[in-house]
């Protein structure tokens, strides 16, 4: 005698029957230590400072933020005839990305105020030391250091890279002298010592403008 409705059957029955797709398996978590965070978000602070003619710096400057400063630079010299603003703060670097600000600065047809907050050291302090106006913060540290020499590259290349290293050194003690008004050999025994100078010994050494922190 038939049943209606049909009963279903007792289980054990099937679980899923032919015209149900299998269930798709859980998706596996990221690796320990990865973000899937997408970096869609602008740079408003940037773009917010750049309006206000102004460029911050902080920490190790490596090629990639070098050529970053120099695009910023050129677009502000080219936008407007007042004052740049650089804050530097804890920067340092070694001689190429250093000499490529260097030369961008040199370049600017409208002054560049540099501010030096925290540390400055190494061959960074150059780029404070060319800036048309130069300051600093009342516990700011500016330490005279001789930036390392790059690993030394293997073959007939390890004369040719120790020479350049020693040229763009020379270069780099020869633009802070002349900032300072100091004998570039005095630059650049203070250099190979270390020296350390607070900001008030650094105004009287020459890399601050008188009457400023």
């Amino acid at each position: 005698m038939s049943v209606w409705p049909p009963v279903p059957p007792e289980p054990p029955y099937p679980l899923r029957t032919p015209w149900q797709p299998a269930s798709r398996p859980a998706s596996a978590p990221p690796p320990s230590g990865w973000s899937l965070i997408a970096d869609t978000e602008p740079d408003w602070l940037s773009e917010r400072l750049i309006e206000r003619r102004l460029l911050a710096l902080a920490g190790e400057l490596d090629r990639e933020a070098a050529n970053r400063v120099v695009a910023e630079l050129a677009l502000l010299d080219a936008s407007g005839d007042e004052p740049v603003t650089l804050r530097l703060s804890g920067v340092s670097a070694d001689l190429d990305t250093a000499l490529t600000v260097v030369d961008a600065l040199d370049l600017m047809g409208v002054e560049v105020h540099a501010t030096c907050l925290g540390t400055l050291a190494g061959a960074a302090v150059a780029i404070l030391a060319v800036a048309y106006r130069r300051t600093a913060g009342s516990h700011a540290t500016i330490q005279l250091r001789e930036p390392r020499a790059p690993r030394p590259a293997a073959g007939p290349d390890l004369d040719a890279q120790a020479e350049h290293h020693r040229r763009q050194l020379r270069q780099l003690q020869e633009r802070i002298a002349t900032a300072c008004g100091r004998p570039v050999d005095a630059v650049a025994e203070d250099m190979r010592a270390g020296r350390v100078l607070t900001a008030g010994e650094a105004r009287e050494y020459g890399l601050l403008d008188a009457g400023t922190t």
